[in-house]
């Protein structure tokens, strides 16, 4: 799951004085405004005696443009930069040494706001994240997280997060310097600290943290060891204290989405499925606030049956969450205040169905289950937004491949699923893809429905074995496993 960083726009907009039709003038003050003002409660250090008054920002653009003319050749400004050209002059503010840390405040809020994915389009960000990478903006927040007071340091995160947002070579840079970030933070999310218990829902600097830690751990999994040895201890104070509003309870709730990928057993330890339950069943909690609880609580104990997803299934979770969510995903469109990945939402159904008692009631409705799994697999679809869709590409053939198992898919007279299975367009395209995991679960689909042919053929390997033609194994493993992937993995026994 992935956050847009939309709730502080407000923030932001108060800071620079938008207001409708008002705002133009306020706008060209702005960028008229010397950059050399500084503000002392924006910043730790008393001992800065720099009286220069800077120069405009509008100066510092119009140089930028000369500069990025003129050295072409250089390869700096190789890249056609014109769809940012209007970002590129905030990141040098940013970066420059003499520019004070409240002008640097100023700019990093400016560049959290058109990060938006409604402002900049996907390649457009891409973009910009190559080209800020280059001028070393990550480096530059992370020293104002490191030093500065609380509210640049905000910004800076908040700066961070956005950066990060849906962007997998944003998030790695990111995390390359998380461990710096982390040290900022730990205060705040000491489980000794009483402050951080009972008053967390006003702390800024402490909504920022939980939204980079969002952001990163949404593109890279790899870091959730990092993320989680720093928040554990204060993910249940938020979810349990009646002081924490929606917005920061919402973006935990989104934190342990992301971590439960990689860290169940941790997660189940602190009994968390039990404490997101009573905020489910909690109605004094709006659904932003509740977020994607029910994901968390399906993906800890979804596999087997269990009574905290048996109460869910009560509540109609299927119908009333599991779907939408699912066509938000595709949608590309925002769901509980977040945008969710494939990823996350294909985990849902990939969970629910290997437990037959859950994929039973997965498929109580299959023309809307079915359909909106098979659309997120078209192989003639919309190509993967990030790294991770086709991950969760290769959890909805295996939601698939369950349902198939416990013969409950296809069901009789699915024209569209009989389409996906025969036509060569559908799963025989995916059974050649390029990417291991959807082979590999697209071949399970076909070995689930042909079994017949895989047991003739494996029976053939057997008989040349037996014979003395060819070695133990050797057929299943090494030839028959290059048409079923999946066999070289089956352990003896299975098929």
């Amino acid at each position: 799951f992935r956050l847009p960083g939309a709730w502080r726009v407000s923030t932001m907009e108060a800071s620079l004085g938008y207001r409708g039709r008002g705002s133009q003038q306020v706008q060209e003050q702005f960028f008229q405004a010397p950059i050399g003002l500084e503000d002392p409660s924006l910043f730790d250090d008393e001992d800065d005696d720099d009286d220069d008054d800077g120069a405009s920002l509008r100066d510092v653009v119009a140089g930028f443009l000369n500069v990025n003319n003129s050295n072409m050749a250089t390869g700096i400004y190789q890249e056609d930069t014109r769809e940012i050209r209007h970002l590129l002059p905030l990141v040098e503010m940013v970066v420059a040494p003499k520019v004070h840390v409240a002008q640097k405040k100023r700019f990093l809020e400016e560049l959290s706001y058109a990060l938006r994915p409604q402002e900049l389009q996907p390649q457009a960000r891409e973009m910009f994240v190559r080209q800020a990478l280059q001028r070393g903006v990550v480096i530059e927040a992370v020293r104002l997280i490191e030093t500065a007071s609380s509210a640049v340091a905000a910004a800076a995160t908040n700066f961070l997060g956005d950066f990060a947002f849906n962007s997998d070579r944003g998030s790695k840079e990111v995390l390359k310097v998380f461990d710096r970030i982390a040290d900022r933070f730990q205060r705040l999310f000491s489980s000794s600290s009483d402050k951080a218990a009972l008053m967390i829902s006003e702390d800024w600097l402490l909504q920022a943290a939980i939204l980079l830690c969002v952001n990163i751990a949404a593109t890279c999994p790899a870091g959730h060891l990092k993320l989680v040895r720093l928040v554990q201890p204060v993910c249940l104070k938020i979810l349990q204290s009646p002081q924490v509003g929606d917005k920061l309870r919402g973006n935990t709730i989104l934190l342990l989405a992301n971590l439960s990928m990689t860290v169940l057993n941790e997660l189940r330890e602190l009994q968390v499925a039990n404490v997101l339950l009573q905020l489910v069943e909690n109605c004094a909690i709006s659904e932003q606030g509740k977020s994607v609880a029910e994901s968390v609580i399906i993906f800890l104990h979804g596999e087997e049956k269990s009574t905290q997803v048996d109460i869910l299934m009560d509540r109609s979770v299927v119908t009333n969450y599991c779907i939408p969510i699912m066509a938000h995903t595709l949608k590309g469109s925002e769901f509980r205040g977040m945008f969710p990945h494939l990823l996350y939402s294909a985990k849902l159904f990939q969970v629910l169905s290997r437990c037959r008692h859950y994929a039973e009631r997965l498929v109580q409705d299959p023309h809307k289950v079915v359909h909106l799994l098979l659309r997120a697999v078209n192989p003639n679809g919309p190509p993967p937004r990030v790294e991770t869709d086709y991950e969760g590409r290769r959890l909805v053939l295996e939601a698939l491949w369950s349902l198939a198992r416990f013969k409950l898919w296809p069901a009789e007279n699915d024209e569209e699923s009989m389409k996906f299975i025969e036509t060569d367009k559908g799963l025989k395209q995916l059974r050649a893809d390029r990417h291991i995991g959807i082979r590999t679960a697209a071949a399970g689909i076909y070995a689930q429905l042909h079994s017949d042919l895989v047991l003739e053929m494996l029976m053939v390997g057997k008989r040349l074995e037996a014979d003395g033609w060819l070695p133990p194994g050797f057929w299943k493993h090494r030839i028959a496993s290059l048409l079923y992937p999946f066999l070289a993995d089956a352990q003896p026994g299975q098929a």
